[in-house]
């Protein structure tokens, strides 16, 4: 897998260290795993491609971090506020830690940020 850098983020009165890493090349299917931790806490998710559904992760001709979700919207696993909402479905959904997540039921589940609007 590749290496991103890490972000630090305040999430739920946490410290959390969170990074973004996509499967090494040639992998099948392509992924993208986001991983956040805090003291006493290790979430891990990952988005696994399925080009039949409609689901894009870390395949060729994506960005880092890029999802293409199976309504068509795209996703940036770099940003703060994304991280923070998946953070928070993850700490929601009553699996504890050190367990991988499927982060597409993650992402289904998060609160995700409202894009904003395209200059004109």
């Amino acid at each position: 897998m590749t290496r991103s850098r890490i972000r630090r983020l305040r999430i739920a009165d946490a410290d959390f260290v969170c990074s973004v890493r996509a499967s090494a090349a040639g992998v099948v299917p392509a992924s993208v795993a986001f991983a956040a931790y805090a003291p006493g806490r290790r979430l891990r998710m990952r988005f696994s491609s399925a080009p039949a559904q409609g689901r894009l992760a870390g395949d060729a001709g994506l960005d880092h971090g890029s999802l293409r979700t199976a309504d068509g919207r795209w996703i940036n696993l770099h940003l703060p506020a994304v991280m923070q909402a998946l953070v928070l479905a993850a700490l929601g959904d009553g699996r504890g830690d050190d367990v991988e997540r499927d982060g597409w039921r993650v992402l289904d589940a998060a609160a995700l940020p409202v894009p904003a609007a395209a200059a004109p």
